[in-house]
């Protein structure tokens, strides 16, 4: 979700690996790097507010610490691998989009099966798996000369990522305009492209988010004091929004 994501990793082993179908993600950042590999289907991809389309066979690579989300097509799927650094320098991408000329595919799979079987020496042929596929592709694709052609810092706007989803029931447009220094007609195009959702949109989200949350903790909570705690104003708007993001209604 709109946060900045914390993976946890299996002891031992130095990459997190999942495969999705129709994955749809919001804004997110984290420390890790990210490989993701488009098996079937097709995605876009926000990273720095600079939108891509993935296709089928193509990869993408984002350094640690850069915003980004994936919106997936209805037929995609799409496999996602977390890692610190592990080579034994930094390695930066001239561009982030390239077709997969590594037999990526299917190693994200076996990597995935290693990961979900979790038989005798898992971690190592992980960890041996994951650094093989990024020693290829570093090799074989141009690289940027330093991070900071590859890797530009919105630290400013990561905050406000963090802020939003601490205080979703009470951060307003207006707070958060006034956060970025930014004219408020600015600001919402800049989070329009940033987050490919307009700033209410993105709001409703968390919220809801936070409403299920509460849900799964506090059985005997009812519906009017959930819809304030998580920053609605009427149970009809509450119900409205839960229903229209998640499917279903509240209860």
């Amino acid at each position: 979700m709109a946060k900045q994501e914390r993976r946890i990793f299996d002891k031992d082993v130095q990459v997190w690996v999942h495969r999705y179908e129709n994955l749809r993600n919001m804004a997110h950042w984290h420390f890790e790097n990210e490989l993701v590999v488009c098996q079937e289907g097709a995605a876009e991809i926000m990273l720095d507010g600079i939108f891509y389309t993935l296709h089928q066979g193509d990869c993408a690579f984002f350094c640690g610490e850069r915003v980004h989300n994936i919106r997936g097509t209805v037929d995609s799927r799409i496999a996602v691998a977390q890692f610190g650094n592990l080579l034994h320098s930094p390695c930066y991408l001239k561009k982030p989009i390239f077709p997969d000329r590594y037999n990526a595919c299917e190693r994200m799979n076996e990597l995935n099966a290693e990961y979900q079987k979790k038989q005798l020496f898992y971690a190592e042929k992980m960890n041996a798996l994951i650094t093989s596929l990024l020693s290829d592709i570093f090799r074989g694709e141009e690289l940027a000369i330093d991070a900071r052609t590859a890797q530009p810092t919105h630290t400013h706007y990561k905050q406000l990522l963090v802020l939003l989803d601490q205080h979703c029931d009470e951060y307003s447009f207006e707070d958060a305009a006034s956060f970025m220094n930014m004219s408020e007609a600015y600001f919402s195009r800049y989070f329009k492209r940033m987050t490919g959702l307009t700033f209410s949109r993105y709001m409703n989200v968390l919220r809801v988010d936070r409403a299920i949350e509460l849900l799964g903790q506090l059985e005997d909570i009812t519906m009017a004091d959930l819809m304030a705690r998580c920053g609605f104003n009427t149970l009809r708007n509450f119900n409205r929004v839960f229903k229209e993001i998640t499917g279903y209604p509240p209860k």
